[in-house]
């Protein structure tokens, strides 16, 4: 019998259920765009055939960068851990033998991909140095590379400095495939769902309460890491706690719908204006954002398959992941060959360049999930972690 149907759930439970699922598999998808989105849009500087490329210069696409950061930023990947959290503790009954089970179980759908995609974009440096491809990556050669087994090994865990200047924009607080930072994080997590659950019983909403507090506060201090495990304990804890204590989302997110339509737009183009004229107001703006984003993203997606506007595609919603997972070892190559063949010379046509490498990008991302899944379904299983 499978974790979900341990309990007797009424005939009206089970359509809840099934909406409460589908509005998590609705958001999947356009997560995983927005983190491309954003991580795109990140790239500010370039290097094409040697010449040094800013687009900061244009003050029409910083505006828009500003727009896509108060609506869009930050916004996904506490979704993605609230979700991880929600659906670990699902099903009322928790012992060491389900511990077991769920951990052998996130060594195939967490800990393979990672180690593959950061192998993957490990190795593309060495590519990068061939001579042949001097002039496209002319920052890459004027490095000087330590490619010993304690920097290739760090790769895995921390940026190497070294690597990082090169061109990603992950910073030294994420392995060499920047995004996977939250699957490095959510393993972490994940071996800690003891404590948490032993914790959750307990405390209950108060540890939700201090772990909430805890990485409002940490905004303030540069702590790096810190800060990205505090994000992962707290909306994972969040997400574990609604399961555990058997809280219906659609009830209590519900709840706030109203006020979230209004904040979150208001919230957002309140960070905009911030940005500008008070820097140290932004970042208390943005976790407001952050959390009221979540309950905002949730309810739009009920709100959509409630009204018949949107229903979830298996195809989109099974590719989110690979996407994810892979986007971040492409988007500056993409990007580049973009912004080659454009030349813009406007914030317009710079804006239109990211526009195009987000659908160049998302395109050949989606075509290779289908290609692998019709032709190497076992392969793709394997890079995923998913059926």
């Amino acid at each position: 019998m499978s974790e979900n149907c341990r309990v007797s759930i009424k005939p009206h439970e089970i359509a809840r259920n099934d909406l409460r699922s589908q509005s998590l598999d609705l958001l999947r998808f356009p997560l995983a765009v927005v983190i491309l989105i954003i991580h795109t849009f990140d790239i500010q500087e370039l290097a094409i055939h040697g010449q040094e490329y800013s687009v900061n210069i244009y003050s029409g696409f910083v505006a828009i960068n500003h727009f896509i950061s108060g609506f869009l930023r930050q916004q996904s990947v506490p979704i993605y851990f609230f979700i991880s959290g929600f659906v670990f503790f699902l099903g009322r009954d928790w012992t060491t033998k389900i511990y077991i089970r769920k951990l052998k179980n996130r060594v195939h759908t967490l800990l393979i991909p990672y180690v593959i995609w950061n192998t993957v974009a490990l190795l593309l440096p060495l590519i990068y140095l061939m001579p042949c491809f001097s002039a496209l990556f002319p920052n890459v050669h004027k490095l000087e590379w330590d490619f010993s087994l304690s920097r290739i090994f760090s790769s895995y865990w921390n940026l190497p400095q070294e690597i990082n200047n090169f061109g990603n924009i992950w910073g030294t607080t994420a392995p060499i495939d920047g995004p996977l930072w939250f699957i490095r994080d959510l393993m972490i997590v994940v071996l800690c769902t003891p404590i948490l659950y032993w914790l959750l019983k307990r405390m209950r909403h108060y540890l939700i309460w201090l772990l909430g507090i805890l990485w409002f506060m940490v905004v303030y201090f540069d702590l790096g890491r810190v800060d990205q495990l505090l994000s992962a304990f707290f909306f994972f804890s969040w997400g574990a706690y609604m399961s555990v204590n058997g809280k219906d989302m659609l009830a209590e997110f519900g709840r706030f719908s109203r006020w979230t339509n209004i904040l979150y737009p208001l919230l957002a183009l309140l960070y905009i204006t911030a940005a500008y004229c008070w820097p140290e107001v932004a970042v208390t703006i943005k976790r407001l954002n952050i959390l009221v984003g979540l309950i905002f993203a949730y309810n739009l997606a009920v709100w959509l398959l409630k009204c018949g506007i949107c229903k979830v595609n298996r195809f989109l919603a099974s590719s989110s992941f690979f996407i994810y997972i892979t986007h971040g070892i492409i988007i500056a190559l993409v990007l580049k060959g973009v912004f080659y063949l454009v030349r813009p010379d406007s914030g317009f046509s710079v804006f239109l360049v990211y526009a195009l490498a987000v659908g160049a990008t998302l395109t050949f991302l989606l075509m290779s999930f289908y290609l692998l899944r019709r032709y190497t379904p076992g392969l793709l299983k394997v890079m995923t972690g998913r059926k």
